[in-house]
Parts: C-alpha cells; sequence; structure tokens
C-alpha cells in the first residue's frame, strides 16, 4: 500500500508541474504516467525477485551472483556511447522531419555495433575459462566451475543485448519513453516467473538463474524490435543499404563525450560489488545490494520521471525554447523535495520492511542503509540535472570531470574501506556526487541562463 501511495503522489505532483499547455509538456505528461506504472510495476517485481532468489540460493552464493552480474555489464564500456548519441541526434532528426537521416542513423548504429560487439564476445568467451574466478573474487575454489559456465552464458546474452538494445533509444528519440521503459519490465517480469518455477522444481543452481534472467531480456527485445520495425517504426527500419560511414562521426561526435562520461558510471557504480567482495565479503555484498534496492526505489522512480525529459529538452533546445526549459528546471527543483523526504522515511522504517520482505532485518546492517541514504539523497539531484544537461547535448564538460572521477573512486574507495569497511565503497560515490552536482548545477543554471560559453556549452 505504501509503495501505491508513494507512486500515485509522484504522479499527481509532476503531472502538475507540466502544466503548460503545449504540445510537449503534454507528451511529457503521458510518459511521465505511463514510466511512472511501468517503473511501479518494475519495482514490485525486483522486490519480488530479491527474496524469491536468497530463497533458491544463500545469502553467500547470492552475493557471487551480484558480483558477477556487474562485472559483465563491463562489456558495455564497448557501446562508446553509440546508442545515446543516436538518440540526440535521432531526435533532433525527428524534430526537424528528416525521416531519411534518421534510417541512416538507425542503420549505422545497429551495423556498427554488430561489428563491435560479435568479435569481442568470442574474444571475452575465449578468456573466460582461463580465468582463476575464485581468487578474483576472493569465494571458494570449489565455485569455479560454476562461475565459469555463468561467465560464458553472460556474456553471450550481454554482447547480443547491447545491439538489440538500440531498439530502445530508438522509440525515446520518439518521445515514447514510457514504451522504451516497458521492453525491460517485461523482460523481468518473464524472469520473476521463470525463478519461482524453478525454486519449486529444482535444486539452487547459479546456472539456471543466470540462463534465466540473461535470456528473458534478449528475448523481449529482439521481439519488440521485429514487432515494432514492421509497424510503427517502418520509416526508419534497419537496412544494410543505409548504413553511412559519414554518420559514424556524427553519432561518436555526441556519442564519443557520453562514452567518457559511461566509463566512470560503469567504474563506479559496476565496479561497487568487486570492491565490497574484495574489502569485507560477498555477504556484504548481498547486504548492500538489499539496501541499494530499497533505498534507491525512490531514485528508480525518479529515473523515470526523467526520461522523458532527455529527447524533450533535446527538442526545445533545437528550438530555443528557453523558457520553456527554465520553467520546467523550477518545477523539477520543487520535486526534488518530496524525493528527499520519501527517501527520509524509507531509512527510518526500513528495519520493518527488511523483517516483511526478506524475513530478516539483521542481514543488512542499519549503518549500511543510512549510508545509502544519504547518498541517494546526493544523487537523486544529479539525475535531475544529468538528464537535463544530456537532453542539451552540453556534455563535454562531463566528459572532463568524470574520468577524474573515475580515477579517484577505487583508491578512495579501497582507503576507507580499511576504517570503514563496505561503507567507505558508498561513501566515496556520495563525495564524488556531492562534487558532481555543485558543478553541474552551475553549468545548467548558466546555459538556461543564456550566458553559458566555451566549456561550458559544449
Amino acid at each position: 500500500m505504501h509503495l501505491f501511495l508513494y507512486l500515485r503522489n509522484f504522479s499527481i505532483l509532476s503531472t502538475k508541474l507540466l502544466k503548460s499547455g503545449n504540445k510537449r509538456s503534454e507528451n511529457l505528461k503521458k510518459n511521465i504516467a505511463g514510466s511512472l506504472v511501468v517503473k511501479g510495476f518494475n519495482i514490485i517485481i525486483q522486490f519480488l525477485l530479491v527474496p524469491i532468489t536468497l530463497h533458491y540460493l544463500d545469502a553467500n552464493v547470492y552475493g557471487i551472483w551480484l558480483t558477477l552480474s556487474s562485472i559483465v555489464l563491463w562489456i558495455g564500456f564497448f557501446d562508446v556511447g553509440f546508442t545515446l548519441g543516436l538518440k540526440n541526434k535521432l531526435a533532433e532528426a525527428i524534430a526537424k522531419g528528416d525521416f531519411i537521416k534518421g534510417k541512416k542513423l538507425v542503420s549505422t548504429t545497429y551495423i556498427t555495433l554488430s561489428v563491435i560487439f560479435i568479435p569481442l564476445c568470442i574474444i571475452l568467451e575465449f578468456i573466460v575459462p582461463h580465468v582463476d574466478w575464485s581468487s578474483f573474487l576472493n569465494v571458494p575454489q570449489i565455485y569455479n566451475h560454476q562461475i565459469t559456465l555463468v561467465m560464458h552464458i553472460l556474456i553471450l546474452c550481454v554482447s547480443i543485448q547491447m545491439v538489440a538494445n538500440t531498439i530502445g533509444a530508438v522509440v525515446a528519440a520518439f518521445q515514447k519513453v514510457a514504451i522504451s521503459n516497458s521492453f525491460t519490465v517485461i523482460g523481468n517480469f518473464i524472469s520473476l516467473i521463470i525463478v519461482y518455477i524453478l525454486t519449486k522444481t529444482t535444486t539452487p543452481s547459479m546456472l539456471y538463474l543466470s540462463l534465466t534472467v540473461s535470456f528473458a531480456p534478449v528475448f523481449v527485445m529482439i521481439v519488440a524490435s521485429l514487432f515494432l520495425y514492421n509497424r510503427n517504426l517502418r520509416t526508419i527500419r534497419p537496412s544494410m543499404r543505409c548504413f553511412d560511414k559519414t554518420f559514424i562521426r556524427e553519432i561518436l561526435g555526441l556519442g564519443i563525450k557520453f562514452f567518457i562520461i559511461n566509463i566512470q558510471v560503469v567504474v563506479m557504480y559496476q565496479s561497487t560489488n568487486i570492491l565490497i567482495s574484495n574489502i569485507s565479503s560477498s555477504l556484504d555484498v548481498t547486504s548492500y545490494n538489499i539496501a541499494y534496492k530499497y533505498i534507491t526505489s525512490a531514485m528508480m522512480i525518479l529515473a523515470n520521471i526523467m526520461s522523458p525529459f532527455w529527447p524533450a529538452f533535446t527538442e526545445a533546445y533545437t528550438k530555443q525554447d528557453f523558457k520553456w526549459m527554465n520553467n520546467i528546471f523550477r518545477k523539477l527543483s520543487k520535486l526534488y523535495s518530496l524525493i528527499c523526504i520519501s527517501i527520509i522515511v524509507m531509512v527510518l522504517v526500513s528495519p520493518f520492511v527488511y523483517s516483511i520482505w526478506i524475513g530478516d532485518s539483521k542481514l543488512v546492517p542499519w549503518k549500511m542503509t543510512i549510508s545509502i541514504g544519504i547518498y541517494s539523497i546526493v544523487e537523486s539531484w544529479f539525475y535531475i540535472i544529468a538528464y537535463l544537461i544530456n537532453g542539451i547535448g552540453t556534455v563535454k564538460l562531463q566528459s572532463i570531470i568524470s574520468p577524474v572521477g573515475m580515477l579517484v573512486h577505487i583508491p578512495l574507495s579501497l582507503f576507507l574501506g580499511q576504517y570503514i569497511g563496505a561503507i567507505g565503497v558508498v561513501a566515496s560515490m556520495t563525495m564524488l556526487a556531492l562534487i558532481y552536482n555543485l558543478v553541474f548545477t552551475i553549468q545548467l543554471q548558466k546555459i538556461l541562463k543564456g550566458k553559458a560559453t566555451d566549456i561550458w556549452l559544449k
């Protein structure tokens, strides 16, 4: 009941924020409402999946599984910012009614990503058996063979998914973000059903879990692509004949900046499980992820509220509609206060939630929940400003600062981890987020006031 009231209040407030009467705002209202429904459903799925998976495996093996999943997501490095660059460039082409260019952009992206990820997948599959995974993850040797099999599956599925994910960027560029978000939700729902069946019919196995959780999203993305490109998106359906290498540079011109930013994102967020596993144990990986999934559900809702603003700000900036952008930013600033209050309440009631959710409130230390709560409050503001800046496309400053954060995060986490354990990793993330908030808030205000120049506008 708490979750549904929470979602309802977000929906009411966010739609009120957009009462400006123009078409762009109307599209945003529809996308936000749809995204909140989709994300609400996804949060429920994720919440159900955690205790079911914990019941299927145990807390230590679950921690190993989470760490492996984080490692494989590093493959996303090799996207080189293509899908994010495509989203902006395709949104610009759509705003100008240039669907011929749109088709070329989409075709070029699919083919280029295939050229990247097919050979990469083959190389990584060859390397996997030669790695001593037990030593690397600080886990008993008995798990090494099973980890190797799981890694083979994860690498194959993630590689395919990196190409298939293009459909999400394409749909988002048409300002149909709710539909784009639904792909992930459907995949997660299928995973939930199958994992539940596994708990009733099989013995605990990371191998079975990896097959289920990895193949489901890939299947959904492929089916969605086949359906949409033969119906609603027929005008920009990818074709080998429409590949144009000149568009690689155009997509990468913006995409490479997103790529540099994403390197920092991957290092900061996907390395967390690995760092905690080495600093502490796989059990603390489980504790961190349970607290993170719970507390950051507010951020997940915020992310879906913000997702439609990315292509909307691309369109608004293309048309130089600064009045609308300033109005939206002021109202989103008010939304942030509700998010902060929600996170504080979630932290306070967390022991009660954990006892009902996973059946053991002691599995997650109180200090871990508090630290993630503080981090979520800080990071939520970054979500707001980053989505708007990314939509505008002025991301060079991010591409410069992000590598600095990447270089600082791991040694800072290891240093703090010596004194405060797993909490040190979260503390490092929070410190860096505070610095980012300061710099990028200044940048966004300069842009919206028309005073940005040089590095602030590139």
